[in-house]
């Protein structure tokens, strides 16, 4: 399968080490809104996915902290039209486009995101790794986990390298689906995500902010 594409950048997303079904819901993480999350932001996209074509994701709005990101996708890919059922954020379906809307918080303290009045941590900008992150989307029990943190500028963000934590997501369920990373940085947010699919092979989304 080739993909991911639209699992994109804020699938932003319970803090707890112990078992799923105790995992309760999560406050809402402090700190300053980055300027990535303000209203009419726009968010560049480069993949090299066949079969799938994405606009630019603008910040449409923003209350109460919460910024919701939203952005049009095209797919002819059929194994990908399958996902149109399950997969998350998708607001309206029309043939082979879809609009995608994800809510999330993204301040100086890390990033969440927001969905049927909850809270799900992706990463918070203190964190060790080994942190483990737990809740539900679309009903699956889902958990996040940080695999790595660097210690040195190692991850190259167009014409610089900066400092990352990297992210693993298990338990989305999608077909064909492993598991998704997620790296991330406390000025840039999201700034790159990784499909990993049940056959080995992996996509690579990377993700720039224009403020």
């Amino acid at each position: 399968m080739k993909i991911i594409q639209t699992i994109l950048f804020f699938s932003l997303i319970s803090l707890s080490s112990c078992d799923l079904g105790d995992a309760g819901p999560e406050k809402q993480i402090g700190g300053d809104m980055l300027s990535l999350a303000e209203l009419g932001n726009t968010f560049r996209l480069y993949t090299a996915v066949p079969g799938v074509n994405v606009s630019e994701a603008t910040v449409s709005d923003v209350s109460g902290g919460i910024s919701t990101t939203t952005l049009n996708v095209t797919v002819t890919d059929e194994n990908l039209l399958a996902w149109k059922d399950s997969f998350p954020y998708l607001k309206t379906v029309n043939g082979n486009t879809a609009q995608i809307e994800i809510p999330g918080r993204v301040t100086t303290e890390g990033i969440q995101s927001y969905s049927n009045g909850e809270y799900f941590t992706v990463v918070k900008f203190d964190a060790a790794v080994g942190d483990t992150y737990k809740g539900k989307i679309n009903g699956k029990s889902v958990v996040r986990e940080v695999i790595s943190k660097s210690s040195t500028d190692d991850y190259s963000y167009g014409f610089f390298d900066i400092k990352v934590y990297k992210i693993e997501e298990r338990g989305l369920g999608l077909p064909g689906l492993q598991k998704i990373n997620y790296f991330a940085n406390h000025k840039f947010g999201l700034v790159g995500i990784e499909a990993v699919f049940e056959d080995g092979s992996t996509k690579v989304v990377s993700v720039f902010s224009n403020n």
